[in-house]
C-alpha cells in the first residue's frame, strides 16, 4: 500500500519585528558651579625630549591642588581675619603627609580611587633611584606611554599616585642633601646630580569626561606582575612560549623567596626585582634545573611533593652558594649585594639533592618525611604536627641538605631518622618563647631551616616600608571637594583680574 501522506504542519504566526531603539542611560548631571578648565580632549608629552619639558614638582602641585594644613590654614584667615588658625584644621580628612609629617590636601583630586600610601612610598624609591623610564633616565629611549588623565573641569582622575610620589621624592631629595647624604662627590640619587628636583617624564591627557560610565572604565587594566615583566625581558627566549610562560611563574617565585631569606633591603618594585635577579644570574640556572625535574614529561615530581618548584629554585641557589668561602655579613654589606663573593664549592651537591628527592631511591625516606607532614595533627602522639605548613617542609628539607652536604660518597637514610630524636623528625612544643602553656592544645615548631651561606632563617620577612604609620585616613568627601573647588576657582579670578 502506498504511504499516507503528511499533513503539512500549520504555519506558525509570524513574530512582528520589534523597531523599537534600546533604552539609553540618561548622562550624569555637571558637577555643580565648575567651570571647564579643558574644552577638549588633548595629550601632551611631556619629557626632556618633548617642546614642553617634564612634569616639575609646580606642575604636579597645580594640577592636585597639592595645600598643607598650615597653607590651609594661613588662606582661611586671610580670607576670614576673625578667625584663628585653629578652626581650620584637616582632622581625619587629608590626602597624604609630607616629609615633614604635615597633612595635605589634594583639592582637584576628584572622583578618584583610594590613595595608597605604600603603593606611593614604592613609587618614591623608584623615582629617587632614576628607574621611572624616559628620555632622561634611559637616554635615547622615550617614555613608557603611561598618562596622567585630567577632566574637562581640571580635577584629577588617575595619576595621583605617581604625582604625590614625586612631591615626596623632592622633599626626601633635599633632605637628604641638607644632611649630606646626598653629597655631590659621592651622591645617594645621582640620578638627580645636576637638577635641584625630581620631575616625571610621562603623558598627560586633559579634557576627559567625568560621566560615570567613563570614569568606571579608567585603569581597567591587568596590572603586570613580576613573572609578565620576565615574560618580556630575554630570559628564556629559546624556550617554547609555554615553556617561558611557566619558567617565568617559577623564577619569579623565585627571586621573591630569596630575596626573603636572604634579608634583602628595600622595595620589591619591579625593577628592583630585575636588578636583584641581574646581581643573582645563577639563579636562572637554578630555575631551569627545577623547571627539569618537575617537568611534565618527568612527571610534576616536584609538585607531588607539595613543594613549589620556584621556592625550591630559591633553596638550591642557598645551598649552591653554602660553601665555605662564603660569608652572609659580607654578602649582606655589600651595596647592593651581588654573587661575585660567593663561594659556589656545593653546586653539585645542590642540584643533585634535587634530582634524588624527586625520584632516588637513597632520598625515599626524606620523601617519606614530607608526605608524613600531610597526616600530621597537634594531638596525633604518631605523627604530631601541623598539617605540612611551609616551615614544616623547609626544616625537613634543610635536615636532609646538611646530611647531604658533610657526606663522603653520599648517605643513607633509615628508619630510625624518622623516629622520634631522628635525623629526619621534627621537634615540637606545647609552650610559648615565655614557658608559658599554649592554648586549645596549640603546638609550635621547634626546628628552624638553615640552609646557612646567605640564609637568614630567623630574619623577618621585610617589604621595606615603614610600620610605623597608622593606616591613611579615607580621603576628603565630594561636597568637602566640590567647595575647596569652588574656592580656588574664585581665587584663581580674583588672582587673574588683578
Amino acid at each position: 500500500m502506498p504511504k499516507a501522506k503528511k499533513k503539512p504542519a500549520p504555519a506558525q504566526p509570524v513574530k512582528p519585528v520589534d523597531t523599537t531603539p534600546p533604552p539609553t542611560v540618561a548622562p550624569a548631571p555637571l558637577p555643580p558651579g565648575l567651570p571647564i578648565v579643558y574644552d577638549k580632549l588633548e595629550i601632551t608629552e611631556y619629557s626632556t625630549a618633548s617642546p614642553k619639558g617634564p612634569l616639575t614638582i609646580e606642575d604636579m602641585k597645580g594640577l592636585m591642588g597639592w595645600e598643607t594644613e598650615k597653607e590651609f590654614q594661613q588662606r582661611k584667615v586671610k580670607e576670614l581675619p576673625t578667625s584663628k588658625p585653629e578652626h581650620w584644621i584637616f582632622g581625619d580628612t587629608f590626602h597624604c603627609k609630607n616629609v615633614a609629617g604635615e597633612k595635605v590636601r589634594c583639592n582637584y583630586n576628584a572622583q578618584n580611587r583610594p590613595f595608597d600610601d605604600n603603593w606611593c612610598q614604592d613609587l618614591i624609591h623608584t623615582i629617587l633611584y632614576g628607574q621611572w623610564a624616559g628620555p632622561h633616565t634611559i637616554p635615547g629611549e622615550t617614555v613608557n606611554g603611561e598618562t596622567i588623565r585630567v577632566s574637562r573641569y581640571g580635577r584629577v582622575m588617575s595619576g595621583q599616585h605617581q604625582m604625590t610620589a614625586c612631591v615626596l621624592a623632592g622633599e626626601w631629595l633635599h633632605r637628604a642633601r641638607e644632611s649630606g647624604a646626598d653629597h655631590p662627590d659621592d651622591p645617594k640619587y645621582p640620578c638627580w646630580r645636576k637638577h635641584g628636583n625630581p620631575f616625571l617624564e610621562t603623558i598627560v591627557v586633559t579634557g576627559m569626561s567625568e560621566d560615570p560610565r567613563v570614569l568606571m572604565t579608567v585603569d581597567y587594566v591587568k596590572p603586570r606582575t613580576a613573572a609578565d615583566v620576565f615574560y618580556t625581558s630575554e630570559v628564556f627566549k629559546s624556550c617554547t612560549p609555554p615553556e617561558r610562560k611557566e619558567l617565568c611563574r617559577m623564577l619569579a617565585s623565585a627571586v621573591d623567596v630569596l630575596w626573603t631569606r636572604t634579608d634583602a633591603r628595600g622595595y620589591k618594585t619591579h625593577p628592583e626585582v630585575v636588578g636583584f635577579l641581574d646581581r643573582h644570574k645563577r639563579l636562572l640556572d637554578c630555575t631551569l634545573h627545577l623547571f627539569r625535574e618537575n617537568s611534565a614529561k618527568a612527571g610534576r615530581k616536584v609538585s607531588k611533593l607539595r613543594l613549589q618548584p620556584g621556592a625550591c629554585s630559591a633553596l638550591t641557589y642557598i645551598m649552591a652558594s653554602s660553601g665555605p668561602g662564603t660569608d652572609g655579613d659580607v654578602y649582606r654589606n655589600e651595596s647592593p649585594p651581588t654573587e661575585k663573593n660567593l663561594d659556589w664549592e656545593h653546586w653539585d651537591k645542590a642540584t643533585e639533592f634535587w634530582t634524588l628527592l624527586t625520584g632516588g631511591k637513597d632520598f625515599l625516606l626524606v620523601r617519606t618525611a614530607l608526605s608524613r607532614l600531610v597526616d600530621s595533627t597537634e594531638s596525633n602522639e604518631d605523627n604530631q604536627g601541623l598539617g605540612g605548613r611551609g616551615p614544616e617542609k623547609m626544616a625537613i628539607l634543610a635536615k636532609a641538605w646538611e646530611l647531604w652536604r658533610d657526606s663522603v660518597g653520599g648517605v643513607t637514610f633509615t628508619e630510625d631518622d624518622l623516629a622520634p630524636g631522628g635525623a629526619l623528625c621534627l621537634s615540637y612544643s606545647d609552650l610559648d618563647d615565655k614557658g608559658n602553656k599554649l592554648p586549645d592544645g596549640q603546638i609550635k615548631l621547634l626546628d628552624v631551616a638553615d640552609f646557612y651561606g646567605i640564609d637568614c632563617p630567623e630574619s623577618t620577612a621585610k617589604s621595606g616600608k615603614s610600620k610605623s604609620e597608622p593606616p591613611m585616613p579615607p580621603p576628603p568627601t565630594k561636597e568637602e571637594i566640590a567647595r575647596a573647588t569652588e574656592e580656588a576657582l574664585k581665587r584663581r579670578q580674583q588672582q587673574a583680574a588683578k
